[in-house]
């Protein structure tokens, strides 16, 4: 199953400005993979969106409670707020769409 995980922080956090955060994210960022392979979690691709103070990233696990471990272990949970958003494929959605009755 992929996961979205939205991860926002204060400018007061980010790593352009802060320098104890800019070396958190430069350090986590090389273990991030070994924890991820530990926890069972697939990273697809991590993005920034540039002066937003917002990183999104798209996981694959069996469920939602190893990407919750990755988010605490990541330390991602001490300096941004975090959501984690279950997704379907499109073909997933459509499935699903249209076994319900149409409003209009």
């Amino acid at each position: 199953m992929q996961f979205v995980v939205v991860s926002e922080h204060a400018p007061n956090l980010c790593p352009t400005s802060n320098a104890q955060t800019r070396e958190l994210m430069r350090e986590g960022s090389k273990e991030l993979p070994t924890l991820a392979q530990k926890l069972g979690v697939e990273i697809i691709t991590v993005r920034v969106y540039g002066p937003d103070h917002v990183i999104v990233a798209v996981v694959e696990s069996p469920d939602i409670e190893p990407v919750r471990e990755f988010i605490m272990q990541s330390r991602l949970i001490q300096w941004t707020t975090t959501q984690i958003h279950a997704t379907w494929s499109l073909e997933e959605a459509l499935e699903k769409a249209d076994k319900l009755p149409a409003l209009f």
